[in-house]
């Protein structure tokens, strides 16, 4: 990885290809223009998902896709850019879990840009750009796909904690996981069984393929938790109505 800090008040980090078409003015003009850079990561050649999240598109540069993600709430909320001085930003994260799955041969689409605009220190906006993945959306008849993906993430001691169908996909070079955002590492039994409790909610076989023997006590404890947090976010969201407190998730 490459960075260019603080240019014209942004953060660069640079993977790969990226370094040559940012940098060595080669090919179309907008890559040697840093406004058009920009405009170029806000308008996408389409849009594939938005919501109050984060903005998904898709460019094409050259002859190769790639996926661009704008962080929306990296510059609508207050806290993510307040916390942004001392910890990483969203986009930080989701390039450094990357980057663990893929070290560890565990397939997911590889990143090749950020950028992250800095306003008096604080990060007030932020883009990723990930090489594209081709490939079908995996859905609950790929159970065993996926449950066997997150038991290689177990075994070099990595969770998912978003393991649902939608964020896996299946490619020629095998299967992957396309948002690693919610990725950590841990080597708690607890967390690795509420992976499966969690994925359990698509797919009810998953503890049977995962092996209820392997996951032991946890797994009864993993889920006796994701009851509770679940009639937490009920009786938060009725406090809020009540309250008319507007949401933001």
């Amino acid at each position: 990885m490459n960075r260019k800090p603080h240019i014209k008040g942004n953060d660069i980090f640079i993977y790969e290809d990226w370094q040559v078409i940012l940098f060595n003015g080669v090919g179309l003009e907008w890559k040697r223009d840093f406004k058009n850079l920009i405009a170029r990561l806000n308008q996408p050649d389409s849009v594939l998902k938005h919501d109050h999240r984060s903005q998904v598109g898709l460019i094409e540069i050259d002859g190769i896709k790639y996926i661009i993600k704008k962080f929306i709430l990296q510059e609508s909320w207050w806290w993510f850019q307040l916390t942004s001085l001392w910890f990483p930003t969203l986009g930080e994260l989701a390039c450094r879990n990357a980057f663990r799955l893929l070290k560890n041969g565990l397939l997911t689409p590889k990143p090749t840009l950020l950028l992250q605009k800095v306003k008096n220190g604080f990060v007030i906006d932020c883009w990723l750009v990930y090489g594209y993945l081709d490939g079908k959306p995996a859905s609950v008849s790929d159970a065993k796909l996926i449950v066997n993906f997150i038991q290689r993430m177990h075994k070099v001691n990595l969770i998912h904690r978003d393991p649902h169908p939608g964020n896996f996909i299946k490619t020629d070079s095998g299967l992957a996981t396309l948002d690693p955002l919610r990725i950590c590492s841990t080597t708690s039994k607890y967390m690795k069984a509420y992976d499966i409790v969690l994925l359990e909610n698509d797919i009810p076989e998953a503890p049977d393929i995962y092996g209820l023997n392997e996951l032991g006590l946890y797994f009864r404890l993993a889920k006796f938790g994701h009851n509770l947090v679940r009639l937490y976010r009920k009786l938060k969201y009725l406090f809020r109505q009540i309250l008319g407190i507007k949401n933001h998730y």
